[in-house]
């Protein structure tokens, strides 16, 4: 029950971060006379921030291996059903293209950043294991 509530608290935070970062701010501006937009670099970087560190607690709250493969596919898709159903609106179709980057390279990105965060703690508590020496109990799992 922990993990489902976790889940789905993710899915509600990462939607959220949409909205609050992105969901607002519809409005091209101009660089040197050329188009950007909408979004400004501020704005992707802090909701990558937020869904990361995101990723990254409730991996080591909940501590099950086989979530990292769950957590970065919840972080994804809570992300992006907000942002398809605005950029559906786009008249050119290239939205779908958009999404299937997003859930593609999201859900690949944090996959790797769980494992590789994932693989250091391990390593770090086999080389704390190995120093106390033979015969001595592990320390507690928490």
């Amino acid at each position: 029950m922990r993990v489902t509530l976790t889940l789905a608290a993710l899915a509600v935070v990462f939607a959220g971060a949409w909205f609050a970062f992105l969901g607002w701010d519809h409005e091209y501006y101009e660089v040197d006379g050329v188009a950007q937009g909408p979004y400004q670099p501020w704005q992707v970087i802090a909701c990558g921030a937020v869904i990361v560190l995101a990723c990254t607690a409730a991996f080591a709250y909940l501590r099950r291996v086989w979530l990292l493969a769950v957590i970065p596919v919840v972080a994804v898709v809570g992300f992006a059903v907000p942002w398809a159903a605005r950029a559906s609106q786009d008249d050119t179709g290239l939205w779908v293209v958009g999404l299937l980057f997003l859930l593609v390279g999201g859900t690949m990105g944090l996959t790797v950043w769980l494992a590789v965060g994932y693989a250091v703690v391990e390593t770090v508590r086999a080389v704390r294991a190995r120093r106390r020496g033979p015969g001595v109990a592990p320390a507690p799992r928490t």
